[in-house]
């Protein structure tokens, strides 16, 4: 579920009056996202802060496999996280093979 405008104002909000802190915001996102998929690289910080939260068990976390991407996700909401990662690894094969394709030969 993608964050909505709401949803960033409000922890934005709590970011200014001093109630949460940034690393409290970044967990609170993938807490109301309830899914996260790693695709990319992450800053130190946050992976600190998000690893923290899975120590905690505000969080849970599922490592890379293969071409499905590393998660973090509400723990309550384990299959959005498997659907996400098979999602994200049958459009990535899909790419490939799109790539991969045999070329047409002109006659």
């Amino acid at each position: 579920m993608p964050l909505t405008q709401n949803h960033i104002e409000h922890l934005k909000d709590l970011l200014e009056r001093g109630e949460i802190t940034a690393e409290q915001a970044n967990v609170e996102k993938v807490k109301m996202a309830r899914v996260q998929l790693v695709t990319g690289r992450v800053p130190a910080d946050v992976r600190r802060a998000l690893n923290a939260a899975v120590r905690r068990g505000e969080l849970a976390h599922w490592k890379k496999d293969g071409k499905k991407p590393e998660v973090y996700f509400h723990p309550n909401f384990d299959y959005l996280a498997k659907e996400a990662r098979s999602k994200h690894e049958r459009n990535t094969i899909s790419a490939i093979a799109g790539v991969m394709a045999k070329p047409v030969l002109d006659a």
